[in-house]
């Protein structure tokens, strides 16, 4: 019986850049970093373009390999910033990321390792901007859907994306929602109506990343059906993301209504790999990756 546990499905590659990335033994892990002053983890602690990236730097000595600068809060009763709000948040931190990693890159620096910048956003201004000053990754949390220009964005500038799904409007996603009948097959079906979008202005296959958008308009019964079909997702040939931390759902489950939701969304990242998920997204790093490497070692009988 564990040695089928341990059977884990493989990830999907995913192409950042111009380097393949292979999650096939352990998924990638997606750094959180937020600049905004409401964000609902860690209250705006590092709303300044220093502390972002003192953040960030911390994040990656915990073990992320990507790095998600976000500037717009998505949390219930968030509202919308301007796109000049936003640029002014996010890219002073991508430029200084996007400096570090050329120096770290550099031959003299053999002992560096190398990591990715995604700008989590739905503007495309925002977007083209932190691509142009060295983002390889648009996380779009509407699988750009909301701005109109976001898919040529990501087909012009050569990025890789993330499709996340979402019902409901920006900061009232759990109120108006439209209810799933059947939430892994619309979920799927919609990302993939996004994805052909993108494949028709000649995005490449490899770069696309799909994310089933847990907590973004849906139930908390939805959510568990969409943890539990991470599998179903992976099978579809394309690399995917599961972003579970700390997100609120998990305190309306059962026994659960007091978590501070650390260790459960350690579980989520643990159920996530056994899926097949190529990246999962977090808050807290150290724990993610040693919840991982600990897997792996199961997997491996502790010889790599």
């Amino acid at each position: 019986m564990l040695k089928d546990f341990l059977d884990i499905n493989r990830a999907n590659p995913w192409k950042i850049g111009n380097d393949t990335i292979d999650a096939s033994s352990m998924p990638l892990v997606m750094g959180i970093v937020n600049t905004t002053p409401d964000s609902f983890f860690d209250g705006g602690k590092h709303n300044s373009p220093e502390a972002a990236y003192d953040h960030s730097v911390m994040l990656l000595e915990q073990g992320a390999t990507i790095l998600d600068i976000g500037g717009e809060s998505s949390r219930p009763g968030s509202a919308p910033v301007s796109v000049q709000e936003e640029l002014d948040r996010v890219c002073p931190v991508v430029e200084a990321l996007a400096q570090m990693r050329s120096i770290s890159d550099d031959l003299e620096n053999p002992g560096s390792r190398k990591f990715y910048i995604s700008v989590d956003t739905v503007k495309a201004k925002v977007a083209r901007e932190c691509m142009r000053l060295g983002a390889h990754i648009i996380n779009d949390i509407s699988a750009c859907s909301m701005d109109p220009d976001m898919l040529s964005a990501v087909a012009q500038t050569g990025a890789s994306v993330v499709l996340n799904h979402m019902r409901g409007s920006f900061g009232n996603m759990q109120n108006d929602f439209k209810p799933y009948a059947n939430v892994v097959e619309e979920v799927k079906s919609e990302l993939f109506a996004q994805v052909d979008k993108l494949l028709a202005l000649g995005v490449e296959k490899a770069k696309i990343c799909i994310d089933p958008g847990i907590g973004f308009g849906k139930t908390v019964q939805d959510n568990i059906d969409l943890m539990k079909a991470v599998d179903v997702f992976a099978q579809t040939g394309y690399p995917v993301l599961i972003g579970t931390s700390r997100k609120s759902y998990i305190g309306k489950m059962s026994g659960l209504e007091k978590s501070d939701r650390l260790i459960p969304t350690v579980t989520a990242g643990i159920v996530a790999a056994i899926g097949g998920a190529s990246v999962i997204r977090v808050h807290d790093v150290r724990e993610a990756k040693e919840s991982i490497l600990y897997l792996e070692a199961l997997k491996s009988n502790g010889t790599v």
